[in-house]
């Protein structure tokens, strides 16, 4: 077995064999590096027998910390102490568990969500892999694929967190720490300041067609969330008002949206179904990974960049702003629980409060929108 004298910067500095690996052993303690043909570098220990124990790669712990545990290991085999076995649960496994018992009492949608974004993300990845053996080297080469749609990013990460969080408690215990303990979220929130210029309005507006293209023009129209625009059902509509329910709106509140003639036409362009925006079957809505692949088409056909789904519901409370819309009615439009002294019996007993009064705003907007739409045609 070669040996020499370790240092982290003559670990640093092994090189990768052509093929297969091989086992440097440092000549002052029971310490291995073994380098793979990839150029990973792993801290192992000889138990006895020919057994070798992984202790860990290099640059997730030092030389001087797999020193240090490399002589615990063999300790504890001197004192017959057992050292507990990792656990084989694996990721799927886990992350199924982890579902139906953390999201228990929550909205669906809060859980449909982290569900989307473990099983699009890191399932396909690590999904027969042992929890125990996933590194933050392991996760961050999954973020990094998501660099390009950063929201999607974080909350990809968000998602996995709260998962390896909950694993490491009892009575369950599948991991003894997360592997993604002190590591940095890949960014942060962005608040936005943007807020579209009607140019910027038309053209989005003009090449929003399509299957999917309704969707933008509701956002524009309706100043809502995103996923919540995306899930809206025919059964919604009665009276010629689509009332999202509160188990699917952000506060938990429903909101009524008088429909008026533009929003009406987009509604009748939409395919047949439950949903207005189906998913790959008729049977569910819109994937809410999907925004970004069509926000980017958008970007490329319309021209208009630098913008954030977000920066639409932001324009859409600039203009009633300008149009002398109340301030109590614009954050009503908005679906925000503020103005007008609102309580839980106000949802219970008053559904469609201010519904004259959000029709004449959206009046004022379709027509302003109108007069938009002909400037740039």
């Amino acid at each position: 077995m070669p040996r020499a004298v370790l240092t982290d910067i003559s670990v640093r500095a092994l090189k990768a064999p052509a093929h297969g690996q091989i086992t440097v052993w440092d000549s002052s303690s029971p310490v291995g590096v073994r380098v793979s043909a990839g150029g990973t570098k792993t801290f192992i220990v000889l138990v006895g027998s020919g057994k070798r124990q992984t202790i860990g790669k290099f640059g997730i712990i030092t030389l001087a910390e797999a020193r240090a545990e490399a002589k615990r290991i063999l300790a504890e085999k001197t004192l017959g102490i057992a050292k507990p076995k990792p656990s084989s649960v694996s990721f799927a496994t886990a992350c199924n568990y982890f579902l139906d018992e953390n999201y228990k009492g929550k909205r669906p949608r809060t859980k449909a969500e982290a569900k989307r974004l473990l099983a699009r993300h890191f399932t396909p990845v690590f999904g027969k892999r042992p929890i125990s053996e996933i590194t933050d080297a392991d996760v961050g080469a999954v973020l990094s694929k998501l660099a390009k749609t950063p929201s999607e990013q974080l909350h990809a990460f968000r998602a996995l967190r709260t998962m390896l969080k909950w694993c490491t408690r009892p009575p369950r215990r599948y991991i003894a720490h997360s592997p993604l303990e002190g590591y940095e979220p890949p960014g942060e929130d962005r608040k936005g300041t943007r807020v579209l210029s009607d140019a910027e309005l038309a053209k989005i507006w003009k090449v929003a067609t399509g299957r999917y293209g309704g969707l933008f023009r509701l956002l524009i129209l309706w100043g809502t969330r995103n996923g919540e625009t995306a899930r809206i059902r025919r059964s919604w509509i009665e009276d010629n008002v689509l009332t999202i329910p509160g188990e699917v709106t952000k506060n938990k509140r429903a909101h009524a949206i008088p429909l008026l003639p533009l929003a009406k036409k987009v509604l009748s362009e939409c395919p047949e179904g439950a949903f207005f925006f189906p998913g790959k079957s008729s049977d569910t809505f819109f994937n809410d990974g999907s925004w970004g692949k069509l926000k980017a088409d958008l970007d490329r056909v319309s021209g208009v960049h630098n913008w954030q789904l977000r920066d639409i519901r932001r324009t859409f409370r600039s203009n009633l702003a300008k149009m002398k819309v109340p301030r109590e009615i614009a954050e009503i439009m908005l679906n925000h629980v503020t103005g007008a002294n609102r309580n839980d019996l106000d949802e219970i007993y008053d559904r469609y409060d201010y519904l004259d009064e959000k029709r004449d705003a959206l009046a004022k907007w379709e027509s302003r929108l109108r007069q938009i739409l002909k400037e740039k045609q």
